[in-house]
C-alpha cells in the first residue's frame, strides 16, 4: 500500500529530550521508532552537559523554561529512584563579589518566588564561607538554592531510553534525518540514505538541528544561536573541594563559570560560551579552556589545572529569543518541536516529555495501554561496594573479580553489563560513559584496548574494526599480550 504507515510515533533525536519523550510515549498504545545520527545515546548536547539540576530560579518568569524548569527538577528526585540514575540534592550558591553582584542576587531571590521556587534565600559572606570553605574569601554574600542537585546526564539518558525500550519503543543509530516532509493525513521522514519512513506525528528532538527542521516544516524563520561551551574535569581528588554547585552572579558581560561537584566525585568547570556557525565541530580550544579556568579562580582561587584529566565541549541549541520551543506549531498538526532546548534542558526534559507525550496521545486519539513498567534496576557498581557485597558479588559472578579499569576499579562484568545493556554499548566510548571504564585519572590509557578486545569477542567483529566513538575512529588493534608487556 503506497501510504503505508511505519509506525505511529518517529522521535528525532536520542538525547536527553527525545529519550525522556520515548519513554512517555510508551505509556500509550503507540508504535514508536528514536532515529539518532550519532553512534549511540547523547551524541549531541546531552553529551556535554555539566549534570546540573537547576532550582528554577534563574529563568525568565513566564517562559517555557521557567515553567519547565521548576516542574523538571521537582520530579527528577523520584525518577532517578524509580529509573535507576545517579542524582545527589547538593544545593547551588550564587557569590556575589561586587555590590552589583548583590543586586542581582537580590533580583534572582525575586525571580525564584515569581517561579513558585520557596528555596532560595540570601545568606551572608560568613554563611557562605562557613559551607564552603574553598570559595573566595573576597565574596560579599551570596544566593543559596537548597532543592537544586547534580545528576548523571548520559545515566539519566540511558535510564529513560532503556525503560522506552522495555516498554516496546525501538532506537536506530547511525542513522541521519535528512528531512521531514508533511503529507496529507501522514508525515515522511526522509533518511540520508534516501529511504523514507511514514508515521502518523514527528516528535522534533533533534538538538541543534531542531530548529531548522522546525522552520522547514512551518516556513518560519525562527533564528537560531549556537554555542559552543567548553569545560575541564577535575581528578576525584579534588571531589571534595566544594559540595555545593557554585555559580557567579550576572554581571554586565553575562554569567561567569560554573564550579560544581559531580555525582562520580570530580569537579567539573565551565563552561564558556562563544557563537558558532559549525555545530558539528566540539574541539576544544586553549584560549577557551585558559579562560575558564582564569575565571573559575574568580570562585575558587586555589584552583590547581595539574588536577585537570580532561576537557571537552559542546554545542548547545539556542534561540535568538532565550526560549524554549515546545509542542505543536498551528497549522502543522502531528509535528512536535521540543527545539532551542539549552539550559536548563536537563533539568526540564522530564516535565517537557510528559507534555509533548500527552499532546501527541491526544492528536492520534491514543489511550494508555495496560502493563508499562516504569521501573528500571541501577547497573551494580563495583567501586560503590563495600567487602562483604564485593565477594558476593564475586561469587556470583566470578568476572567481578577481574579489573578492567585500575582507576575507577571497573571490572570486567561491568564492562560486559555495558555491552549486553538493552541499548549495548558498541564503542569504546560508549562503555566509558556507561559503566566509567576509561573515565580515569589515565583517560584509559591502560584500560581502553582492553575494552576493544572484550567489544570485539561479545560482538563478534574484527578488533580492527571496533571504534573508539563514532565511524572513523577505529582503535589500533592491540591485543592483551602487548598491553601486557606495555605495562610490565
Amino acid at each position: 500500500m503506497a501510504n503505508k504507515i511505519d509506525y505511529d510515533v518517529i522521535v528525532v533525536g536520542a538525547g536527553i529530550s527525545g529519550s525522556a519523550t520515548a519513554r512517555e510515549l510508551a505509556r500509550y498504545d503507540l508504535s514508536i521508532l528514536v532515529l539518532e545520527a550519532g553512534y549511540d545515546l547523547a551524541c549531541g548536547a546531552s553529551r556535554t552537559n555539566s549534570g546540573i539540576v537547576h532550582g528554577g530560579y534563574d529563568p525568565v518568569p513566564g517562559t517555557a523554561k521557567a515553567h519547565y524548569n521548576a516542574l523538571g527538577a521537582r520530579m527528577i528526585p523520584e525518577l532517578a529512584k524509580e529509573l535507576g540514575f545517579r542524582y545527589k540534592n547538593t544545593g547551588s550558591m550564587v557569590i556575589a563579589l561586587s555590590e552589583f553582584n548583590l543586586q542581582a542576587i537580590d533580583e534572582l531571590v525575586e525571580r525564584a518566588k515569581e517561579n513558585g521556587i520557596d528555596d532560595v534565600r540570601r545568606i551572608s559572606a560568613e554563611e557562605a564561607r562557613t559551607l564552603e570553605p574553598n570559595v573566595n574569601p573576597d565574596i560579599l554574600g551570596a544566593l543559596l538554592c537548597e532543592g537544586s542537585g547534580i545528576c548523571d546526564p548520559f545515566g539519566m539518558t540511558v535510564a529513560f531510553a532503556e525503560n522506552a525500550v522495555a516498554n516496546g519503543a525501538e532506537f536506530r543509530f547511525r542513522t541521519r534525518v535528512a528531512d521531514i516532509v508533511e503529507r496529507k493525513g501522514y508525515w515522511k521522514v526522509v533518511l540520508e540514505n534516501g529511504d523514507a519512513l511514514r508515521c502518523r506525528a514527528v516528535v522534533n528532538a533533534a538538538g541543534v538541528y531542531a530548529i531548522g527542521f522546525h522552520n522547514r516544516v512551518t516556513g518560519d524563520e525562527l533564528p537560531e544561536v549556537p554555542r559552543l561551551g567548553e569545560y575541564v574535569l577535575l581528578d576525584r581528588t579534588a571531589g571534595e573541594t566544594f559540595s555545593h554547585t557554585m555559580f557567579q552572579a550576572p554581571g554586565p558581560l553575562g554569567k561567569g563559570v560554573l564550579v560544581s561537584p559531580t555525582v562520580e566525585g570530580n569537579i567539573i568547570v565551565g563552561p564558556d560560551a562563544v557563537d558558532v556557525e559549525d555545530v558539528e565541530n566540539t574541539a576544544t580550544t586553549p584560549e577557551g579552556i585558559t579562560w575558564v579556568a582564569h575565571q573559575a579562580k574568580q570562585t575558587w582561587p586555589e584552583l590547581n589545572r595539574r588536577e585537570v584529566i580532561a576537557n571537552f565541549a559542546g554545542v548547545r541549541p539556542s534561540g535568538a529569543d532565550g526560549d524554549f520551543v515546545i509542542g505543536e506549531p498551528e497549522g502543522h498538526p502531528g509535528f512536535f518541536d521540543i527545539a532551542a532546548f539549552d539550559s536548563p534542558g536537563l533539568s526540564s526534559a522530564p516535565a517537557v516529555a510528559v507534555d509533548v507525550a500527552a499532546q501527541v496521545a491526544e492528536r492520534l486519539g491514543a489511550d494508555e495501554r495496560d502493563g508499562f513498567e516504569p521501573h528500571r534496576d541501577m547497573p551494580a557498581r563495583f567501586i560503590e561496594m563495600d567487602e562483604d557485597e564485593r565477594l558476593a558479588a564475586i561469587e556470583r559472578d566470578p568476572a567481578f573479580a577481574h579489573l578492567i579499569c585500575r582507576c575507577e576499579e571497573v571490572t570486567e562484568a561491568e564492562v560486559l553489563e555495558a555491552i549486553h545493556a538493552p541499548i549495548p554499548a558498541t564503542t569504546v566510548t560508549g562503555v566509558k560513559r556507561r559503566c566509567r571504564a576509561g573515565t580515569g585519572r589515565c583517560q584509559g590509557g591502560f584500560c581502553a584496548p582492553l575494552v576493544a578486545e572484550m567489544i570485539s569477542e561479545e560482538l563478534s567483529i574484527p578488533l580492527s574494526e571496533v571504534c573508539l566513538a563514532g565511524d572513523g575512529s577505529e582503535m589500533a588493534p592491540l591485543t592483551r599480550e602487548v598491553m601486557g608487556n606495555a605495562s610490565a
